[in-house]
Order: C-alpha cells, then sequence, then structure tokens
C-alpha cells in the first residue's frame, strides 16, 4: 500500500453537512505523481475509487464507502495574460473563496459574485456552481483533467464541459474523469453583475460599486440567508430551482400569482422553490427530529451532526412528494449522493 493511504478514515467531518460513515481506504493527492500512484494501486487490488472534494455538496452514506476515497489537494494557482484578461489556473485542492478573495485583491472580476460559497475549485465545474446571477461556465475556459481509464491528463474546452444549469460533463459521461485545475478568464475592467434582486437594491445608485464592495455584499447577504456550515451541517441550496414549461408556470400563477419565475433561453422558466416551499407547502423551518429546512431559506436542508445519512434522505423525499402534490413540480436534488460501492 503507497504511503499516504489510510484506512478506515471518518468522512462526515470532511463534508459541510457532517453525516455518513468512514471510508475503507483514503488518500490525499498533491501531485499528478501521487495522484497516479493513487489510483494504480487501486486498480491492482481490484477496489473501487471515489474522489472526494471539499465535501460542500455530496452525502456519505450511512455504511460508509468501499474502496479508496481519494482528495485531489492540487494547490498552485497562475496567472497569464491573454489579451485584455488574464487567465487564472487554480488547482482543484484551492478553496474557491480564497481564490475569489485572493482575484478581489488583485483588482480582477469575474469571480466576486461567488464569494463565500464553500468548497474547493475541483467542485465548481462539476456543478456549474453559481450565485447571484453568475454562473461558472461564465468564466470557465478549460479544466484539467486525469483519465483513470486511459492513465491520460487532458485539457477540455469550455465547449466540451457541456454546462447547463448545476449540471454539467463531469455528472453525466464524464463521472469518471479527476478534475486537477480550472482556468478562469477574469479582467481588470470593471465588469460588475448586479442583476440579482438584492445586490440591485444595495446598488441602486450611480458609479460602479467597487470589487470590494460586491464581495462583502455578497458574504452578508449569504450570513443572511445560509447558515454557517462550521456549526451546523447543510450543503446550501440542497434542491435545484425547477424549470417547468411557460404553460405549467402560467397554470400555477392562477393559484399563486406572486409566484417569482425567470424565463430561461429555451422557452421555460425557472422558479423558485424556497417561495414554494415557504408560500405553497408551509415548510420554512419545518423540523424532522435531526433534519430540517433552515428559517431563513427554506430551500437550505440542515441538519445536527448527530443525523444519519438516511434521515437526511427521507427527509429531502419528503420535501419532494410535497412539492408535487401541490405543484405538480418534479424536484430534484442539488447535492449528490456518493456511492456505496458493493
Amino acid at each position: 500500500m503507497p504511503t499516504g493511504i489510510h484506512t478506515e478514515v471518518p468522512l462526515a467531518p470532511m463534508t459541510t453537512l457532517g453525516v455518513g460513515g468512514s471510508a475503507d481506504y483514503y488518500g490525499e493527492a498533491r501531485t499528478e505523481e501521487e495522484l497516479r500512484a493513487f489510483i494504480e494501486w487501486a486498480k491492482q487490488e481490484g477496489i473501487p475509487l471515489t474522489i472526494l472534494g471539499g465535501g460542500s455538496n455530496v452525502l456519505v452514506p450511512d455504511e460508509g464507502i468501499r474502496g479508496l476515497v481519494l482528495r485531489p489537494r492540487f494547490s498552485e494557482i497562475t496567472c497569464r495574460e491573454e489579451g485584455t484578461y488574464t487567465l487564472v489556473t487554480a488547482g482543484a485542492g484551492v478553496v474557491l473563496d480564497e481564490l475569489v478573495g485572493m482575484l478581489v485583491a488583485q483588482g480582477l472580476w469575474g469571480l466576486e459574485n461567488l464569494s463565500g460559497i464553500p468548497g474547493t475549485v475541483g467542485g465548481v465545474p462539476i456543478q456549474n456552481v453559481g450565485a447571484y446571477g453568475v454562473e461558472a461556465k461564465d468564466v470557465i475556459v478549460s479544466v484539467d483533467v486525469y483519465d483513470p481509464l486511459t492513465s491520460a491528463m487532458r485539457t477540455m474546452s469550455h465547449d466540451e464541459c457541456a454546462f447547463a444549469y448545476r449540471d454539467s460533463y463531469f455528472k453525466q459521461g464524464g463521472k469518471h474523469l479527476i478534475i486537477t485545475s480550472v482556468t478562469f478568464r477574469v479582467s481588470e475592467e470593471p465588469l460588475p453583475k448586479l442583476g440579482y434582486k438584492d445586490l440591485a437594491a444595495r446598488f441602486d445608485r450611480e458609479g460602479t460599486p467597487t470589487l470590494a464592495e460586491i464581495r462583502d455584499t455578497v458574504i452578508e447577504i449569504r450570513s443572511r440567508k445560509f447558515p454557517d456550515w462550521r456549526t451546523i451541517g447543510t450543503a446550501g441550496s440542497f434542491f435545484k430551482n425547477p424549470i417547468i414549461p411557460t404553460d405549467h408556470y402560467e397554470r400555477l400563477r392562477t393559484t399563486y400569482p406572486e409566484l417569482p419565475g425567470f424565463p430561461t433561453e429555451d422557452g421555460h422558466v425557472k422558479v423558485s422553490l424556497g417561495w414554494i416551499l415557504d408560500h405553497v407547502c408551509g415548510l420554512r423551518g419545518y423540523t424532522e427530529g435531526a433534519v430540517g429546512l433552515y428559517r431563513e431559506q427554506a430551500l437550505v436542508l440542515v441538519c445536527e451532526r448527530t443525523a444519519r445519512t438516511q434521515e437526511v434522505i427521507a427527509f429531502g423525499d419528503m420535501v419532494i412528494g410535497k412539492v408535487f402534490d401541490a405543484t405538480g413540480i418534479r424536484v430534484e436534488r442539488e447535492v449528490t449522493m456518493l456511492a456505496q460501492h458493493a
């Protein structure tokens, strides 16, 4: 067994939900050589491989995970100029908010609306992370990956990543790929994205706010709407905001005229699930045992550290069922359940 592989390692402390069992084997790869060595060892031993990033958007089974759980910890950050833009390549193990803070301090625009989001850079393209009017796809140029099937590194272009709402190729046909770094395009030119209502209200005045002002405001908004994951189990938004046909949305508005809806490019409407959970289902702040919906934002599931993963799943299923019964909308989880493996 390679140096750096440990056995029976608890995984709950490595996730923001704080639930779940242990890994049979666990290792952290800080170099490409370590990554290759750990993966080849798993292949030789015939044991399954699971990749764990920052742990901010995953559920670990109560029974734990069989095989090797591998955490990419690549931490290098490099910058290069491309015309009027700067291309910033960050390792998968870089803490996202630390990267955003660094870019803001350097006067580089593009990621400031993603301030305060927990997790690491490696998870950003997988989820097409988004907040306050900005999605990762807006700023990602390319993604470097290691393919364990071919034992080769390669660079995927923006288009190859097939970004969609909280989705990407890495959640579809590319689940086996291991992200090692992400390249973002940022700019010294002020490019504020202030369309989100809370930001628009805050900066409803002449003049362009500074990067620091936008970052501070985003963090303030998040602190009001999201619990501190360091003190309570949470994965942020546990469910996706549904995207439904326009006629379905209009039918719902006959009963709920204030239901927020936002037209999408393909002619559908993205609706506010938080509003539905609060105003239609009356579930904001509702709890069952150690699991509940956050009192300040119904889209956010919270749980005590004593909760079991199965309790979280059952509560989520209950919420999904109530939304469907009330609206006919089929809700999807944003959080990913890691496979236990045989």
